[in-house]
């Protein structure tokens, strides 16, 4: 594939993300040369924004564009067909997180990936965060028996968000809207075991007036990996101030990174650790960048969340989702 081909880039979903990776491709130095969203006058504004001729409802006419990737920003729901007219034709994919909304979605767009060969990474933008990327070098080489991870996010407090994302129906409830990055990240600087079984408890006892929404504001979720380590996820949506947390334990370490404040601290091997981290990381390149520098020059090994590999989280959410109001574990194995 030429590089201009390479960097000939459309986007389905003209949001918030879509936006946001109008940006990183051009500042890339790729162009986008089609806009798609069930919304016309959205998929027009993005579209003017980028200086592009399309923008288009149609995803027949979408695709009839020659492009060399394509990103995909529709809410979790709306994985299926266009992952499915990618394959089709070849392109290389970049899929906004969760890779989609159960395992059963998964599980089918997995299977026209594979079938089609094609590049298809997932956009946990933690994976390229210099911050998890050094505290996975700390512990390469150390035991890890525990693993705690936070996220808290203002959203019932300020309603400062796309709409969707407090419709369970939609968004599929603050696990794999929200907590899907930092559990993620907890899979990544361990290595990426695979999940065994989850149990969530969760509840929705704020803005009880607002009884368009149904997500949960408050969950505590426990789980087991393939690796031995036990773990645990505290999420709140309605919370003042943002923050994504991970914390491992072990025989000779307890490490905390903290992105708010981006800083590891704690101790490892008989050593206090209170490091900053700044800068970049190895790569040089954010998720989006990671993705075209793979599809210009065929290296996947850029690409830190294959699709394969997303699914393994997306597998941990959906049994914390399934096993919400059944009071047990739900193995990742009995997953539809």
């Amino acid at each position: 594939m030429n590089s201009e081909k390479s960097l000939a880039i459309g986007i389905i979903g003209a949001g918030r993300m879509g936006g946001h990776h109008y940006k990183a491709v051009t500042d890339y130095g790729g162009r986008v040369v089609a806009v798609h969203d069930v919304r016309l006058d959205a998929a027009r504004e993005l579209a003017t924004d980028a200086d592009t001729v399309l923008a288009t409802t149609d995803l027949e006419a979408f695709f009839d564009v020659e492009m060399g990737g394509v990103v995909i920003t529709t809410p979790p729901p709306i994985r299926f067909e266009p992952i499915q007219m990618a394959c089709a034709r070849g392109i290389p994919m970049l899929i906004e997180k969760p890779p989609a909304l159960n395992m059963a979605e998964g599980r089918r767009c997995l299977a026209c990936i594979e079938e089609a060969g094609v590049i298809a990474a997932v956009g946990f933008q933690l994976r390229y965060h210099p911050l998890y990327e050094r505290l996975k070098t700390l512990i390469a080489t150390e035991t890890i028996h525990l693993v705690r991870t936070v996220c808290t996010i203002d959203y019932y407090l300020t309603f400062r968000m796309p709409l969707w994302f407090l419709k369970s129906e939609i968004s599929g409830g603050p696990l794999p809207e929200q907590a899907v990055h930092v559990l993620d990240c907890a899979r990544y600087v361990m290595g990426n075991p695979k999940p065994v079984q989850a149990h969530a408890l969760a509840i929705k006892n704020m803005a009880l007036e607002r009884t368009e929404f149904d997500a949960e504001n408050a969950i505590q979720m426990t789980y087991q990996l393939d690796n031995g380590v036990f773990g645990t996820h505290t999420n709140h949506c309605g919370t003042e101030k943002f923050c994504f947390e991970v914390e491992v334990l072990g025989p000779h370490l307890r490490l905390h990174a903290n992105m708010t404040d981006n800083t590891i601290h704690g101790y490892l091997n008989g050593e206090i650790v209170n490091e900053p981290v700044v800068g970049e990381n190895s790569l040089g390149l954010d998720k989006t960048g990671a993705w075209l520098q793979a599809i210009e020059t065929g290296d996947r090994s850029l690409i830190r969340s294959p699709f394969a590999d997303a699914v393994q989280t997306l597998a941990l959410i959906d049994a914390a989702v399934q096993s919400r109001g059944t009071g047990r574990f739900i193995n990742v194995e009995e997953l539809d």
